[in-house]
Order: C-alpha cells, then structure tokens, then sequence
C-alpha cells in the first residue's frame, strides 16, 4: 500500500486525464500535480468505459502508484454505471471519487453506502474512500449546503461551470460575472462545512494570460485550488493557489505581534503598518496553517 498524507488534503492541483490514455496518465503521474484524478465518465466514450474501469485498476496496482492521492471521477447514479464504475476500480490504492451530476443529498448518501459496501467486501477501514462532489447542476447549486454535509468522506466541492452553463444555457462572460453566484454558493457551503473548495477548470489550454485573469476571481473568494485539464496548467496554478512568501512572512509577524499583545493587554494595534485585530488574525492563522500543511505535503511527495 502506498504512503498515505495524514494532513489535511492539498489539492491546488488536481490534475484529471482519461483513464483509457496510457499516454495522458503517464505524463500526469511525471508531473508535479498535487493529485490524479482518472476519469471513467465523460472523458470516456461509451464503448470504452469498460475498457477504461480495467485500464484505471491495473494502473492503481502499478510502481506508477506514488504518495500523491489518486482518484477516479464516476458516473453519476442516474447513469446506472456507478456501481460497474466502483466495483471496477476500487482498491487499498485508490483515496477516493469524484462524484459527477448531484441533484441533492440523497445521491451522496447512496453512493456513500455503496461505498461502505465495497469497504467491506475489501476488508479496509470504514472512511478509506474520500469523496469530492462535483457541483455542476442547477439542482446542486441550489441543494449545496445539504450536499457539503451529506457524508463524512466528504473533503472537498468542486465548482463545474461548463455542464452548470449549459444546464442555464449561459455562457462565459468577463471577469466570470456569469460564475459568480455559483462559484460564492460552492464557496461558502464549503467554509461552513469546512471543507475544501476546488474551482472549475479553464477550458482555454495554454493560454497563460486568460488562465490567469481565470483564477484571479476564485482566488479572491477563497478558493484553494482548481482542476486542471492539461499538465501545461500546473506552474500557474500552483503559483497562485500557494501563498505568496510575502503574505506568509506577514502573517508569521502578525501572530508575533498578536502574542505580544496579549502579553501587554493590548487589544486592536497597528504595528509596522500591520493592523492586528480578531478578523486580521483569523485570516494570518490560516494562510499560516495552509503555508505550513503544504511544506508538508511537498515534503511527503
């Protein structure tokens, strides 16, 4: 069994690749992605999805196996291919699922169940397999919060704006004005049930400059990372989804200055230009804990 990362999960970098493409999922596991995510859903067409299940469980019992955490993205309940999809791939190897095509919380707590089932039936721990839904429906966006606490192997939502758009026959506008509720909706329901928020993927592949101005929008709600469709994506991504040395120095003085506050009884304080207050703090707090788990992650890796 591969090592398995005991912090909390980093995923800026989620990377997803076709689970029938030998030469796609080599290259994602030579790159420097946080995570693999192999696809038996859409990436896949039907004719070879059966293929694909056998290719994505010889691939998770292969030296290509590392420390980083690999899931398989399945077919939604209403397709009738979830089951085939996880008695085809599940192993001690695999972390976990992304779930396609919620409609509310009921589906994640039937597949959490079949996930308990197949835990069972291969003799590993109750929880081994983490989900990450994919809020990509209308029904979704609407039920978010529900779906977010709808099972404790929840680690994570992720934002899927291409099928949310044409399920709204919307379109892609500036500055992801069309997003934006959406993308605030997967956000907050995921700071509520402290879980991870992962934005959509950027569809426009080696196009650095609209990848960027892409995660600029999701980076000031709060997103931590996003799914990526090429490897090209990753030094973008990882770049911005990391705190920047400047805003982590800030943050180690700010708990400095915090403590020394507390020492002196002083309440609200402005040193060196750093406002120090209750919310201020909040958020030093956890740009340090992010900082801190990702060294850690790297590290494993």
């Amino acid at each position: 069994m591969k090592t398995r990362y005991n912090g909390k999960p980093v995923l800026r970098t989620p990377l997803i690749v076709a689970g029938n493409n030998d030469k796609y999922i080599s290259r994602a596991f030579q790159s420097d992605c946080d995570c693999i995510v192999m696809d038996v859903e859409d990436g896949v067409p039907e004719k070879f999805k059966t293929a694909a299940r056998a290719n994505v469980k010889k691939i998770l019992n292969s030296n290509l196996i590392d420390p980083r955490p690999v899931f398989v993205r399945v077919n939604s309940l209403s397709t009738g291919q979830t089951k085939l999809d996880v008695d085809g791939v599940a192993c001690e190897n695999l972390d976990g699922f992304l779930y396609t095509k919620p409609y509310s919380a009921g589906d994640i707590k039937i597949f959490d169940e079949m996930l308990s089932e197949k835990e069972k039936e291969l003799k590993l721990t109750n929880g081994h397999f983490k989900i990450i839904v994919i809020i990509e429906t209308p029904s979704s966006v609407i039920h978010v919060d529900e779906i977010a606490m709808a099972s404790k192997r929840i680690i994570g939502l992720l934002f899927g704006a291409e099928d949310l758009l044409g399920d709204m026959e919307g379109f892609h506008g500036p500055d992801g004005r069309s997003l934006q509720t959406a993308r605030s909706s997967v956000l907050m329901a995921c700071r509520s049930a402290g879980i991870i928020p992962i934005d959509t993927p950027y569809i426009q592949v080696r196009n650095d400059e609209g990848l960027r101005a892409f995660i600029q929008p999701a980076l000031e709600l709060g997103f931590e990372g996003m799914l990526l469709i090429s490897p090209s994506q990753i030094p973008i991504a990882k770049e911005r989804y990391t705190p920047p040395k400047e805003k982590v120095d800030e943050a180690y003085e700010m708990l400095r200055i915090s403590k020394e506050n507390d020492e002196t009884g002083t309440g609200v304080s402005v040193v060196n230009k750093i406002f120090v207050s209750p919310p201020t703090l909040k958020r030093a707090m956890n740009i340090v804990k992010r900082y801190e788990n990702i060294l850690n992650f790297e590290a494993m890796k």
